[in-house]
């Protein structure tokens, strides 16, 4: 049998021979321009949409921002600011990203304190009106092997009463607001990788490893749990879980790609949709961690995927609405009627909430390399979108025509998008820092 297959083999090497012989040939090369055979994926085009007008809602007095994303369906109001700018006070709130360690976490407002959570688990408040330090709080395992862990600080919400603290070696923490005094701890045993949310007397949680959990707020108890397919390679931190409190749903998004709904109070599932687009399903090298947080409003929720999908989902059912081929890994902002996102592109897109039309979109212009450059989530503070990035620029554009209005450079390296309450505006960098303008 060997002897017959090796002619076959030399008959195919002599006839690839001949066809690269062939192909490098001295013949004439055909001129005039080279046009792809299939289309690679173009840049967003707006719709023309004359139908739709942008609406701006009026703006809002914040006294409270209780949780990342501000509340549990990740919905910000259109913020009453009236600042001038300036900066008021600049306070050091402990370690930050090193090569060790990862920040994260996002501060918090309640009144006339704030509280962060920094890379080593320090939980600290201060007075919003001049950065007074009025506790400091370490959260540390009672794991001796945790010690080395890259990211012990993860995330926090709270009620007003207790700050809700989440940190990467699995312990979970209720701290009372008033002093710092731990109030319970719970052990979940296995790292954790996004801020908790709260939501009907229960926080949920989510673990590096796609575990999901419910907490009973008051004691720290499971309530219940459930395990998504786990993905090898994923990105730090994640996307906090939205909640929807007409059907008392809960909606996580994972590292695998996956949406899923659960009943909040039972733990059952009850849909899942997989944020991917369909030239990127099989892909082994793209990493399709959804980081950007569900939105909700009513019974619909709006998702953006890392791996180029945003869509519309009806709470209820599942069942997609609209969809476009957009990417991204930062919170959308909606506000009135439109859906403002940061694409993977870096482009600003407003999109249609109802119809998922495009209507306009703005680039991004920034200092430095795009690839050392992250541009963080929108907000709006006075009627007008203010984006922060990562190089310390702070831009403003106008939400109806997505002109830019102003830049400034803050001469920092921020950390995240800022919040704002009582007319602060709070931005904290990635060594720790945390800067009030007014």
């Amino acid at each position: 049998m060997l002897k017959n297959k090796l002619p076959v083999f030399l008959v195919g090497l002599t006839a690839a021979t001949a066809l690269i012989s062939a192909c490098s040939s001295n013949k004439d090369i055909p001129q005039g321009k080279r046009i792809a055979v299939l289309e690679q994926s173009s840049e967003l085009r707006t719709e023309g949409r004359s139908d739709i007008k942008i609406q701006v809602p009026a703006v809002s007095a914040v006294s409270t921002w209780y949780q990342r994303g501000y509340n549990a369906q990740h919905v910000t109001p259109n913020i009453r600011v009236g600042t001038d700018f300036t900066k008021q006070w600049k306070a050091d709130f402990g370690k930050g990203s090193s090569k060790r360690e990862f920040l994260i976490s996002q501060p918090l407002v309640n009144q006339n304190t704030v509280y962060t959570l920094d890379a080593g688990g320090l939980l600290r408040a201060f007075k919003l009106q001049d950065g007074e330090t009025v506790w400091a709080t370490e959260l540390k395992s009672q794991n001796k092997y945790v010690r080395d862990t890259s990211m012990k600080g993860v995330g926090i919400a709270m009620d007003g009463q207790n700050i809700y603290a989440v940190t990467g070696y699995g312990v979970v923490f209720a701290v009372r607001a008033k002093d710092g005094a731990v109030q319970w701890e719970k052990d979940l045993q296995i790292p954790l990788r996004t801020a908790p949310v709260l939501a009907n007397g229960k926080l949920f949680i989510q673990s590096s490893e796609n575990k999901f959990w419910s907490l009973d707020r008051r004691s720290g108890e499971i309530l219940w749990d459930y395990d998504i397919a786990l993905e090898n390679t994923t990105m730090v931190g994640g996307a906090p879980a939205a909640y929807c409190a007409d059907l008392d749903i809960i909606v996580a998004g994972f590292s695998n790609g996956e949406l899923q709904a659960f009943n909040a109070s039972l733990g059952s599932a009850l849909w899942s949709d997989m944020l991917i687009a369909n030239r990127q399903a099989y892909s082994s090298t793209f990493l399709h961690t959804i980081q950007a947080a569900p939105v909700v409003e009513g019974e619909r929720v709006y998702a953006l995927g890392n791996s180029d999908v945003l869509t519309a989902i009806d709470v209820r059912t599942g069942t997609r609405l609209w969809e476009r081929e957009i990417g991204g890994s930062q919170t959308p902002l909606l506000s009135g009627n439109v859906l403002y996102v940061v694409s993977d592109k870096n482009h600003l897109v407003a999109v249609a909430k109802d119809s998922g039309a495009v209507l306009w979109t703005t680039p991004i212009e920034h200092e430095g390399k795009a690839s050392d450059v992250t541009v963080f989530a929108p907000i709006m503070l006075d009627g007008r979108l203010i984006v922060a990035l990562s190089n310390g620029q702070v831009l403003s554009f106008d939400p109806r025509s997505g002109r830019q209005i102003n830049a400034i450079n803050l001469k920092e390296k921020l950390n995240s998008a800022p919040i704002a309450a009582n007319g602060y505006i709070l931005f904290t960098t990635s060594n720790a820092k945390l800067i009030a303008y007014k």
